[in-house]
């Protein structure tokens, strides 16, 4: 058959002749079936590859069954590591023979059951070709290249005309496969016994800019044999020129690091010479009474060794704190690449965040919290429900991620059950890099930098030196005012950023509260505080439960995460009222400071002290600030506040830790030593203002105590470092045998005695009269007396439930579950939640309830009260994990549980015994922990192409 007449007849096949011939009607009706051709076009280039070049037939070829079979598990093989069962559901049915599968196999694979998979010998990736290997059998049907001839031709006037990436890849393909036939034959043959000229053809009627890259080598290397130039010498100057290239590259790769070292060391010198003059400046007074003679090496010394004074002092909080190491470097935008340095007037940068309610530190599984309470204001001890903000730490341009939203918005609307995916009512967009789901960003706020001056004066050793070059004549009122003066000049952000501010804290309320969005409700600033605290509690939670130290192990976007969270949550004030700030201030000191006429204020044992931490810390700026003047407090005036409200905040929670500690008895006794009376003075006046009411504990176990206030002085350690950014201890960045062992650590960087009870001991008086108003608080005597809950410390760990290691147990405790709302003999889905351990009874009607009006399944309200709406269930009659995001969302995942050959077994088809995969259950448990259930959902439904939804609450 002549070759042109076997390509008309496919093309008429495909209903594709008008269009290659030009007769298309018209403009209009041509881009309204575009997409149809294409497909088409698609469909048909792809059956001419499999004609020309997947001929490997017993009958056709000189093959055998063996080796079709061989070849294609090569082709899997070489793909990816698959599983057993995986790959013989790949072959195709006409090569999936059971014998001749074992066979090869034993011949070209080894199985190893530690990876679960099946890997490829390395020797056989010779018989791997990207262009199907066969090309050598194609000499048995020479009309077949004529035909490839022909096709290439229709190929490539195609891509010129449609303009699709995919028909592109195919056309390259054909041109490959009909270069690599004619470099075969003349390699074999002289050139005038060749009769096939593609390459001659591609030169007189095809542009060079059709071919890229992937077919130049070759085409030049058929160009070379005809011309009888060598092919040799053609790719020696090529791989010389591509030498050079690499070379040129490599140089200016060079010139732009050294460039942008010396921009850098620039910058720091005129950094450096700005403090000097904002030194001299501020001492200007001092420099005119020293003698000229020696003032300039004296303040200069004086200078140096008071900055590596300063610089070595690594507290956090206190008159002694150190100066900030380091601020936010030059971001580059991932949208625009470009790059912006942070700063409070310039265009906001933001990071992407995801706000999700949380139920990973709970201390009461199933417990909700209500805004009619002290809630949100005062967080409860037992953390029942929490407000998570995470970060990938990818950031853009405020502009560019509202072009970048607005885009995601008009284009998602037109896919095919998208609203399954993203919720765009609730601002639910997938990041632009990593396709992380995130519903909020998180504006870049730069660190307040520490005055110098006021630094010099941080320790009496430094103070003594500075009293003679550098202290000047001028009041500290005057300095302070000053102060405030620039702080409130600085304070001020741009209007991108104030913008950016008001969109993360409406989101923060909205999930946080579960309410409709409302900008003058004034627990916005509370929620953004309580986001903030939660948040630093599950990531110290984390790295407790990993083994891994406080400092230097979280990942970038994790760090930056939680300091770009921490500073916007201190901007809090700035953006919201200041009577409202200043009122929840008073508000929640009262619990510190009862006072008598203040009601529904919470005792000391309803309280999480590190919550308050942050709101207190946060929120006293407010107090400086006047009606008609935005002040701010001085460096100095913040420092001791710090340190005061720590340290007050420190000795209640011992107080809360010690009340909560009913069977803390005393081991052989409390010992020696200024700690241990310390401890036996402060349980002696513990003991006179609860009426005795413990007298059967005649002490208290000390290590108890310190062992339940470390976490909390991990958490404020990690807030101080990203408020203030002093660096910590080099010795809290390494890895300890217990965290109990850099108690001492912690308490220098927090500027705390080694020994705590000494706090007791240094503020006796106002102590002991806070103490006696504290445990005057009703709720303590009801939880002395066994009529309330209270929470122990430290908490406990969460964890998923223990699964037995056989799966036949599980079986077996389904086959013996009965529906408590049935009593028919029809069949169930037990499913078993992997939070609290509870059989639920999914899919079926007579376990429905009613969730805000609507009636969803068993496992779709019992998320909703165990974990704020995120739920992990283990189906287990279908062996199936069922991760659950709302009432709309969720997505199935691989059980933990696998056979002998590491494989799982999805609905329990294959029948081999089952045993728990530790790994892969350790896997889900870290998802969980940290957040990721959400980002997971939206990553398989991502892939997951859905034509008919399932409905999930009704699951």
């Amino acid at each position: 058959m002549d070759p042109n007449h076997f390509l008309m007849l496919v093309l008429l096949r495909f209903e594709l002749f008008d269009i290659f011939n030009g007769n298309s009607s018209s403009k209009d009706q041509f881009c309204s079936i575009l997409k149809q051709w294409n497909r088409l076009t698609e469909e048909m280039l792809y059956l001419i590859i499999i004609i020309v070049g997947e001929r490997y037939v017993p009958g056709i070829s000189h093959v055998t069954k063996e080796d079709v079979t061989m070849r294609e598990v090569i082709h899997l093989l070489c793909i990816q590591p698959m599983a057993h069962s995986s790959l013989v559901k790949s072959l195709p049915e006409n090569v999936r023979i059971v014998f001749l599968l074992c066979c090869v196999l034993c011949f070209i694979v080894s199985f190893l059951c530690c990876v679960c998979c099946v890997l490829f010998c390395c020797v056989f990736f010779v018989v791997f070709c990207c262009v199907f290997f066969v090309l050598c059998l194609l000499c048995h049907f020479c009309v077949v290249f004529i035909v490839l001839c022909c096709v290439v031709f229709v190929v490539l006037f195609c891509v010129v005309f449609c303009c699709v990436f995919f028909v592109m890849c195919i056309a390259l393909h054909l041109v490959g496969q009909a270069l690599l036939e004619e470099k075969t034959q003349l390699e074999s043959s002289s050139t005038e016994e060749v009769t096939f000229d593609f390459s001659l053809k591609a030169q007189s009627k095809i542009s060079p800019f059709v071919f890229s890259e992937m077919v130049a080598a070759p085409f030049e290397v058929v160009k070379c044999l005809r011309e009888k130039s060598g092919p040799v010498a053609s790719f020696s100057v090529d791989h010389s020129m591509l030498e050079e290239s690499v070379q040129d590259k490599e140089k200016a790769e060079r010139k732009r690091k050294a460039e942008a070292a010396k921009a850098h060391r620039q910058k720091i010198m005129a950094q450096m010479s700005a403090m000097q003059k904002n030194f001299i400046e501020s001492n200007k007074m001092l420099y005119d009474n020293v003698p000229e003679s020696s003032s300039q090496s004296d303040t200069a010394a004086s200078v140096d060794s008071c900055r590596m004074d300063v610089d070595e002092s690594r507290v956090a909080v206190g008159p002694q704190q150190g100066v900030c190491s380091t601020d936010w470097e030059a971001q580059i935008c991932i949208l625009c690449q470009e790059e912006q340095e942070v700063q409070a007037q310039a265009p906001a940068m933001v990071l992407t965040a995801c706000v999700q309610r949380s139920t990973v530190l709970t201390q009461n599984r199933g417990k909700t919290l209500s805004p009619k309470g002290s809630y949100p204001l005062f967080m409860p001890p037992d953390l029942a429900v929490g407000t998570h903000t995470g970060s990938c730490g990818h950031v853009m341009h405020a502009t560019c991620w509202q072009k970048y939203f607005e885009a995601v918005q008009n284009t998602t609307r037109n896919r095919l059950h998208a609203d399954l995916i993203i919720d765009l009512e609730n601002g639910e967009y997938m990041c632009p890099l990593c396709k992380s789901l995130c519903n909020t960003v998180i504006p870049l706020i730069p660190v307040e930098p520490n005055s110098n001056t006021e630094g010099l004066s941080r320790n009496a050793s430094m103070t003594l030196r500075c009293l003679k070059s550098v202290v000047s004549a001028q009041s500290v009122q005057d300095k302070e005012k000053a102060e405030r003066k620039r702080k409130a000049e600085a304070a001020k952000f741009s209007r991108s950023i104030t913008e950016m501010l008001g969109v993360c804290a409406t989101t923060v309320h909205r999930v946080g509260l579960q309410t409709a969005p409302n900008d003058l409700c004034p627990y916005m600033p509370v929620m953004s505080w309580n986001t903030c605290a939660y948040t630093i509690q599950a990531i110290e939670n984390m790295l407790q439960e990993e083994g891994k130290p406080l400092f230097g192990s979280l990942q970038n976007r994790q760090l930056s995460g939680l300091k770009a969270l921490v500073q916007f949550s201190a901007a809090q004030r700035l953006k919201s009222s200041q009577a409202v700030v200043q009122k929840h201030f008073a508000d929640m000191l009262a619990v510190l400071v009862p006072v008598p006429n203040v009601e529904n204020t919470p005792s000391i044992l309803e309280v999480d002290f590190f919550h308050l931490l942050v709101g207190l810390v946060l929120s006293i700026p407010a107090l400086y600030q006047e009606e008609a003047v935005d002040l701010q407090p001085s460096a100095v005036s913040t420092a001791y506040n710090h340190l005061y409200l720590l340290h007050l905040l420190t000795m209640t929670h011992m107080l809360q830790v010690l009340l909560a500690s009913h069977d803390c008895a005393v081991i052989g006794g409390l010992g020696e030593g200024d700690e241990a009376q310390a401890a036996a003075e402060l349980f002696s006046i513990v003991s006179q203002h609860t009426d005795r009411l413990r007298a059967g504990v005649t002490g208290f176990c000390v290590e108890g105590v310190k062992r339940g206030v470390l976490p909390f002085l991990r958490c404020a350690a990690l807030f101080f470092n990203c408020l203030t950014g002093v660096p910590p201890p080099e010795e809290l960045s390494g890895t300890a045998e217990s965290p109990e062992s850099q108690l001492h650590l912690l308490c220098s960087y927090l500027s705390l005695p080694s020994n705590l009870f000494q706090l007791f001991q240094d503020h006796r008086d106002v102590v002991t009269t806070l103490i006696k108003r504290w445990c005057e608080n009703a709720a303590i005597s009801k939880a002395l007396k066994g009529e309330m809950q209270i929470i122990r410390y430290p908490h406990k760990k969460n964890r998923l439930i223990d699964l037995p290691e056989d799966y036949s147990v599980l079986l077996n405790q389904a086959s013996h579950f009965k529906c408590p709302n049935s009593s028919d003999d029809e069949r169930k889905h037990p499913t078993l939640c992997l939070l609290c351990g509870v059989m639920l009874c999914a899919q079926s009607p007579c376990c429905q309830e009613q969730l805000n009006g609507e009636d969803v399944g068993a496992c779709t309200a019992h998320a909703a009260i165990c974990g704020a709406g995120v739920g992990m269930f283990l189906r287990v009659r279908e062996c199936e994990i069922i991760l659950m995001a709302s009432k709309t969302r969720g997505s199935p995942y691989p059980a933990p549980y696998l056979d002998d050959y590491g494989e799982t077994d999805p609905q329990l088809g294959r029948g081999n015994p089952l045993h728990l995969c530790p790994e892969r259950y350790r896997k889900l448990f870290h998802m969980w922990q940290q957040h990721c259930v959400l980002e997971e959902i939206a990553r398989s439904l991502e892939l997951l192409n859905v034509m008919f939804p399932f409905e999930w609450q009704m699951l």
